[in-house]
C-alpha cells in the first residue's frame, strides 16, 4: 500500500490538512474526529464490533496485556506467541507448554484451563505462525469450559488484511495487530467488543500515549476502495505463483497467504545474486537455523513471479 499511487496521493492531501502528527492525548477535550471515523471503518474491515488505534502493533499488544492483568489472573501462551503479548511483562511459559508445537499445545489447553483456579484466564496466541509460516487451527477455542472467565487475545499482525482472524464463542475475544504490514500505516489496532474497547480507552496507559498520525487514518478512510482492489490483486498473485511452482517445491506455505519459508541452505544467497531479496535470519534465537522468508505483494507483476518461480525451479533441479 505505501507504493500505491492513489494511496500516496490521498496521503499527500491528508498531510496538508492534518500535518505530520497529533501530540495530544486521545482523551483530551480537544479531539480530532478522524480517529473515531477511521476506527469505525477498521472495525468493519476486520468484521469486529469495535476498534481502537494506537501508535504501534507492539503497543497494542502491551496495552491489552496491561489492561488484562489483575490480582488473580493466569496467562497461557501458545507456541510462537509474539513478544508484543508477553515480553515487557515478563510472562513465562508453563512447564507443560515448553517445547510443544502448536498442535500439541491445542490438544492440552482446554484441560489445563479446566484445572486452573484463577478468577481470570487469559490465553494468548498469534493468528498464524511467523516468521516460519504455519497454519494455526483455532478449533480449540470451542473446547474451552463455558464456566470460566476466559479472554482469548490473538496477535493478527501477520494476517490482518490478508486472512480472516479466528472467531470465538462464549469467551471474550481481543485482536491486536500492527497496521504497518499489509495495511501500510505506522500504527496498531485493538479490536474487540464495544465494552472492552471503551474500557481500554479509559485506561491511563492509553490516555497518556501519543496516538497514530491522523493523516494516515484520513488516508485509510479515503482509500478503502484501494485496499479492496489490492486484496484482490494479491489473491490473484498468490494463485498465479502457486500454479507456477512445482509440487515438490521446498517452500512451505499455507492457503491464500503471501509468505513462503524454507530452511534450505543457499536459497537466500542464490536469489540475492539474481536480483531478488528475501529475509533470512536465525529465529527465535541466534543459535537457531536461519529462516529464509519471501513475500509476494500486490505490487508484483506476472513477469516478477515468473522470474522468481524459474529461479526456484532451478534450485529444485
Amino acid at each position: 500500500m505505501p507504493h500505491h499511487q492513489g494511496f500516496r496521493e490521498n496521503f499527500a492531501k491528508a498531510l496538508t490538512q492534518y500535518g505530520m502528527s497529533w501530540g495530544s492525548s486521545r482523551n483530551s477535550n480537544i479531539r480530532l474526529n478522524i480517529y473515531e471515523k477511521a476506527e469505525v471503518e477498521l472495525a468493519k474491515f476486520a468484521k469486529m464490533p469495535a476498534a481502537l488505534t494506537v501508535s504501534s502493533g507492539m503497543w497494542a499488544g502491551q496495552l491489552v496485556v496491561k489492561f488484562l492483568q489483575k490480582s488473580d489472573t493466569k496467562f497461557f501462551l501458545a507456541p510462537k506467541t509474539h513478544p508484543a503479548l508477553w515480553y515487557m511483562e515478563n510472562l513465562q511459559l508453563e512447564d507443560w507448554e515448553k517445547g510443544l508445537n502448536y498442535s500439541a499445545w491445542t490438544s492440552l489447553i482446554a484441560e489445563k484451563v479446566r484445572e486452573c483456579s484463577a478468577d481470570n484466564i487469559i490465553i494468548c496466541s498469534d493468528s498464524v505462525g511467523s516468521p516460519y509460516v504455519e497454519q494455526f487451527d483455532f478449533e480449540w477455542i470451542n473446547q474451552l469450559p463455558a464456566s470460566k472467565n476466559i479472554t482469548v487475545v490473538v496477535d493478527a499482525s501477520h494476517s490482518f488484511g490478508i486472512k480472516v482472524s479466528p472467531r470465538s464463542v462464549g469467551v471474550r475475544f481481543i485482536i491486536t495487530a500492527s497496521l504497518n504490514k499489509a495495511m501500510g500505516m505506522t500504527g496498531g489496532v485493538i479490536l474487540s467488543d464495544l465494552d472492552t474497547v471503551s474500557s481500554i480507552r479509559q485506561s491511563p496507559m492509553f490516555a497518556g500515549a501519543s496516538p497514530m498520525m491522523p493523516a494516515l487514518l484520513e488516508t485509510f478512510v479515503n482509500s478503502l476502495a484501494y485496499f479492496t482492489e489490492q486484496q484482490q490483486k494479491l489473491s490473484e498473485n498468490i494463485t498465479y505463483f502457486n500454479a507456477k511452482i512445482s509440487q515438490n517445491s521446498f517452500l512451505d506455505s499455507i492457503d491464500n497467504y503471501p509468505a513462503y519459508c524454507t530452511q534450505k541452505s543457499n536459497v537466500h544467497e542464490f536469489l540475492k545474486q539474481n536480483g531478488i531479496m528475501t529475509a533470512c535470519f536465525p529465529y527465535p534465537t541466534a543459535t537457531d537455523l536461519p529462516v529464509t522468508r519471501l513475500i509476494i505483494s500486490a505490487l508484483h507483476l506476472k513477469e516478477d513471479l515468473d522470474k522468481l518461480a524459474g529461479l526456484l525451479e532451478a534450485l529444485v533441479m
